[in-house]
């Protein structure tokens, strides 16, 4: 059933319990994905990442998000993560151009699935990279490239598809390659904090919570004005 059929059809979810219809079917699938994730799998993958010399991460669309954020992660971890920008097929060939046999490659696409992200897989299986594909099923055709296969349940409601239980499995896996680079983590957030004090940035961009009369919390070190 496609978008509009779904939408048209839609009665089961009202405006006064969408809420909990939502957010109800968004913890169904993470359920169903944790038990249907094998561990061994979910180890590979990691396994895999952590042997890498250069690692691509590549979504479009609706998994351009997560690719962005895992590669935002990745970066803190590894030295060499390259988020691949995916504007045109020739721009994603040109800027994984040297991917070779030492190289990870991970392609994240749900239905409906990006011809750009599985023939990049291609290309990236064809120079004898390591693949993983982030995907829905074993279905998938995101599977024909890849060496590991981390499933992640991402049904449609409505309009909407669900990236929930894919977003929690990228959380898992950065935090698990964090607990196997904990040392290279603790030295690069040490080296970015010291970036920040020689190169010091705007102290209005973050702030933190409000106090029980709604006022602002100044930092540490910051004065507050009267």
């Amino acid at each position: 059933m496609g978008r509009i059929e779904e939408l048209q059809n839609a009665k089961r979810v009202r405006n006064a319990t969408v809420l909990e219809e939502v957010l109800t079917s968004d913890a169904h699938q993470i359920h169903e994905t944790l038990a249907d994730m094998k561990q061994e799998v979910f180890d590979l993958a990691c396994d895999t990442i952590c042997r890498g010399r250069d690692i691509y991460v590549i979504g479009v669309r609706n998994c351009a998000p997560l690719a962005e954020l895992l590669a935002f992660y990745l970066n803190t971890i590894f030295e060499h993560v390259r988020l691949v920008h995916t504007n045109s097929a020739s721009e994603i060939y040109e800027q994984m151009l040297h991917v070779n046999e030492r190289d990870v490659v991970i392609g994240i696409s749900f239905p409906r699935y990006s011809m750009r992200v599985l023939k990049a897989l291609e290309f990236a299986n064809s120079r004898s990279a390591k693949v993983i594909a982030l995907t829905d099923t074993q279905h998938s055709p995101m599977n024909l490239y890849s060496s590991c296969n981390l499933l992640a349940k991402s049904e449609l409601s409505t309009i909407v598809d669900s990236m929930v239980a894919p977003l929690s499995v990228i959380n898992a896996l950065v935090i698990a390659l964090s607990l196997r680079k904990k040392q290279k983590v603790l030295d690069n957030l040490e080296t970015l904090d010291r970036v920040w004090e020689d190169y010091p940035v705007d102290t209005h961009d973050e702030i933190n919570q409000l106090d029980p009369d709604m006022q602002l919390i100044p930092r540490k070190g910051e004065r507050q004005d009267a």
